[in-house]
């Protein structure tokens, strides 16, 4: 069974999983411009602006084999086109992880945040990736958080459920602008 978000209730009150509106996303990044090739630190704040607890996701990837990243980036020009990285991974066969229980996952891969709480952490862009392609100029430079958009079955969600607070699902977006130069020799 796929999860959907029902009618509001209390907050995590009978449901295991919150929408974005209950966190703030924001980002910034050290310089105002990088030379093409670089590495974009992006340093990302997730605050809880609800009124109640709620689960984030601890880091940029989830613990578990082949699964997307939490956190994403990618840059866009001036004339709407988007430079996205890709990703991979391979799984090598059963492993701890594939022996746990959902609820054991989770307290792996998720940070309880109170009403008030922030946590703040770092990930990168990599314009290497592109810098045949990219020109110099400014770009709109995007951060995505994702939550646990996937399907559970009616066990994981009770048992979800029973860890007392909501999960973050859907996507949030923050984004800065960042020039682009060629390196000077």
């Amino acid at each position: 069974m796929l999860f959907s978000a029902g009618p509001a209730q209390a907050h995590g009150q009978g449901r295991p999983f919150v929408h974005g509106s209950d966190i703030q996303f924001s980002i910034r990044i050290d310089h105002r411009a990088y030379n093409i090739g670089d590495k974009i630190v992006i340093h990302y704040t997730i605050k809880n602006v609800s009124n109640g607890s709620l689960y984030v996701p601890a880091s940029q990837w989830e613990i578990t084999c082949g699964n997307n990243p939490h956190l994403w980036s990618l840059i866009e020009d001036s004339s709407g086109k988007h430079y996205e990285p890709g990703f991979g991974g391979s799984c090598l066969g059963p492993n701890q992880i594939d022996r746990m229980s959902v609820s054991e996952r989770m307290r792996k891969d998720a940070l309880l945040l109170k009403p008030g709480q922030v946590v703040s952490g770092s990930f990168s862009f990599d314009s290497e990736v592109f810098a045949a392609s990219l020109k110099p100029g400014t770009y709109r430079l995007e951060a995505l958080l994702y939550g646990w958009n996937q399907p559970f079955d009616d066990s994981q969600l009770s048992e979800l459920a029973r860890m007392g607070s909501p999960f973050l699902i859907g996507e949030n977006a923050a984004s800065s602008r960042v020039g682009l130069r060629i390196a000077k020799r």
